[in-house]
């Protein structure tokens, strides 16, 4: 599973003061994806780049939130109908 601090990397961030809310985003996500049915415990690079993207949309990195956002939920939308990562399928 992806880390705050992982997270932190991809957004170029060289502090670790907003781990917390980075940490509590990676969470959200996590809830979100759950959802729409996909299994909170997936993990794999798909996941991680789900969350990735989610947080970039959260901080609207580089200005662009909407756009991350809109493929965070073309990517979320798109796992939930693939049935490996459907809750149980796991």
């Amino acid at each position: 599973m992806i880390t705050a601090e992982q997270v932190r990397k991809k957004m170029r961030i060289s502090h670790s003061r907003m781990d917390d809310d980075i940490a509590s985003n990676i969470e959200a996500a996590r809830l979100d994806m759950g959802r729409v049915g996909i299994d909170p415990e997936a993990d794999d690079a798909l996941v991680d780049k789900a969350v990735e993207l989610y947080c970039k949309a959260q901080f609207d990195y580089l200005g662009k939130g909407e756009q991350f956002l809109k493929n965070y939920e073309g990517l979320r939308d798109s796992m939930s109908m693939a049935e490996g990562y459907r809750c149980g399928t796991r």
